[in-house]
């Protein structure tokens, strides 16, 4: 059976995604769909990239990843294949597969333009051949030319005297459905720069001075944790996270009560 995932920025209201799923089925019946995330923010690369990064490595061998992020084909913007010996990507040469495969080895393969292709379509036919063991090198042209995307790092800034981090400013990158705030740092490249030192994360008038281990902080003696305390955490893919304790969409997230929107900046300071 053929595994196929879809990630998309169709949304769910609109009949793209059931139109793109009925498309699939007639031309691979025996294929499996799996949704990876339809809502996500339209012609936003580096939030694509920080889903698609974080939820394709672990399905099986030989899964077909379709990628269909700012999906319409033409001259500068052709179907790419890529493929990392593992899994099969499939999408448009945007920048946003290499740049999720970073750090790896893999291989691309540009797909012929089809004028006026329709919905897809290539990518379908493509889809097709792959489940029915057809190799990337009988329909595509491998190369070396494609586009890749740079994303933002971290701003380091160092004391004059000690040579040491003194402060880190960060941007949101993701707001999850909670509204939790997703900076674009790692666990690892905060503990680098911290060196085992306190901090104080800044924002607005607020500071947060402890990194908590999950959604749920263990209370201090005597005292019980309120929904909506502001907390820190390195969530499951190794992200700083900062949250609202048991928030909701009614009554606000981290993006809303926070203003920690997209693109938000929020400094780290070290002692």
């Amino acid at each position: 059976m053929a595994l196929i995932t879809l990630t998309t920025d169709f949304g769910l209201q609109d009949p793209d995604l059931g139109y793109l799923k009925s498309q699939i089925l007639q031309a691979v019946p025996q294929a499996r769909l799996i949704d990876i995330s339809h809502t996500g923010m339209p012609f936003d690369p580096e939030e694509a990239i920080y889903i698609l990064k974080n939820a394709l490595f672990d399905f099986p061998l030989k899964t077909i990843h379709l990628i269909g992020l700012d999906s319409e084909t033409y001259k500068e913007q052709t179907a790419i294949l890529v493929d990392n010996g593992k899994h099969y990507f499939l999408g448009n040469d945007t920048g946003i597969i290499p740049a999720v495969l970073a750090g790896q080895n893999f291989k691309v393969y540009r797909l012929p333009l089809v004028q006026n292709d329709i919905f897809l379509q290539t990518h379908i036919k493509t889809v097709q051949k792959l489940t029915a063991n057809v190799q990337p090198e009988d329909f595509a042209l491998i190369t070396e030319n494609y586009k890749e995307i740079k994303l933002s790092k971290p701003l380091l800034r160092y004391d004059e005297k000690t040579r040491k981090v003194a402060l880190i400013t960060v941007k949101v990158i993701y707001n999850d459905n909670y509204g939790n705030a997703v900076f674009n740092i790692t666990k690892e490249e905060f503990e680098k720069a911290r060196n085992g030192r306190s901090f104080s994360i800044r924002l607005h008038h607020y500071e947060i001075k402890n990194i908590q281990n999950n959604y749920h902080p263990l209370p201090k003696e005597g005292v019980i944790t309120s929904a909506g305390t502001m907390f820190a955490r390195f969530n499951h893919f190794g992200y700083l996270e900062i949250y609202i304790y048991k928030s909701n969409r009614q009554t606000g997230g981290a993006n809303t009560l926070l203003g920690l929107q997209k693109n938000q900046i929020v400094n780290i300071v070290f002692d």
